[in-house]
């Protein structure tokens, strides 16, 4: 009767005797546990050839938290906690979000106003443009009057309980500064972040940060910058895990757009909410969305 090969391991100095039956096992759920870290590399640094593919996997990323609805109404825009839950319990796992800076350096999620009146998007009683609030006046204010504004903290918190969301960050202002308070702040949630970027001098000093995921979007770019070779160049010596665009960069800029989507960095179009323009671009070869329409019956797939 044949005997169950024996390994002795050694723990300090406590011998324990393994059979080979044991390892094999404890090595499979090892493999096991790799691979699910590698299909969902949540709080693990992602690289770009990961992230590149979950934001095509997903191929949506929801606009600023996403439509929500309240009291009949349908708000977009917002930021709020309302439309945070909302996204993610929809079953989607990638938002944008717009960030600002109040007057105490804090972070909070929010659009700038066009208005000129409000210091936040459709947030009342919440400052002027040339007087931001300070972070508590922000966060006791509501969103039309009835959505609950949110911190930077409230999102983290949520990024936290729920490590498989990630965030595209979308800074008005001082895009470099507010990185530098992601950084300092939560350090640990870095890799669920995806940062936007402007201008090609921005790359550099985010990446030397620290974060590992750069979206280039192009809607501030300047005309020089938005010629083919030269964005043909910056490609070349950058590692960008997508590039954005208005929706009518394809036909205004038909070199530039060609040349990218010979490129292999996922491309994306913003902010696209029909259904028959979503398959219409994304027949056009552009990988996907940005979109406020989250629930994904609704979603071209």
């Amino acid at each position: 009767m044949s005997r169950s090969l024996e390994i002795n391991l050694y723990i300090g100095k406590k011998k324990l005797r393994v059979t080979a039956v044991a390892i094999a096992a404890l090595v499979i759920a090892a493999a096991a546990v790799i691979a699910v870290l590698v299909i969902f590399p949540a709080r693990g640094v992602i690289t770009v050839p990961q992230c590149r593919k979950l934001l095509t996997d997903n191929r949506y990323i929801i606009h600023a938290g996403g439509y929500i609805e309240d009291d009949g109404k349908l708000f977009s825009y917002t930021n709020s906690r309302e439309a945070l839950k909302n996204c993610y319990d929809s079953g989607n796992r990638i938002s944008e979000f717009d960030l600002m800076i109040t007057v105490d350096d804090q972070i909070v999620c929010a659009h700038d106003s066009e208005d000129g009146v409000t210091w936040a998007h459709n947030v009342k009683n919440a400052g002027t443009p040339n007087c931001p609030p300070t972070l508590e006046t922000f966060i006791n204010a509501k969103y039309d009057d009835c959505l609950s504004t949110m911190s930077f903290e409230d999102l983290a918190v949520f990024m936290k309980d729920h490590p498989d969301f990630y965030v595209v960050t979308d800074v008005k202002d001082d895009n470099e500064g507010v990185c530098r308070l992601i950084k300092s702040s939560h350090p640990e949630l870095m890799n669920n972040f995806i940062i936007q970027i402007y201008h090609e001098d921005e790359y550099d000093r985010i990446k030397d940060l620290g974060f590992n995921n750069i979206i280039y979007t192009l809607y501030r770019a300047t005309d020089e910058e938005l010629v083919a070779d030269r964005l043909m160049a910056f490609t070349d010596r950058t590692k960008l895990s997508g590039i954005t665009f208005w929706t009518d960069f394809p036909t205004q800029y038909q070199e530039s757009f060609e040349m990218l989507k010979g490129s292999g960095i996922p491309l994306f179009a913003h902010t696209v909410n029909d259904e028959g323009e979503m398959k219409k671009f994304i027949d056009m070869g552009i990988s996907g969305l940005y979109t406020d329409v989250t629930d994904k019956e609704k979603q071209y797939r």
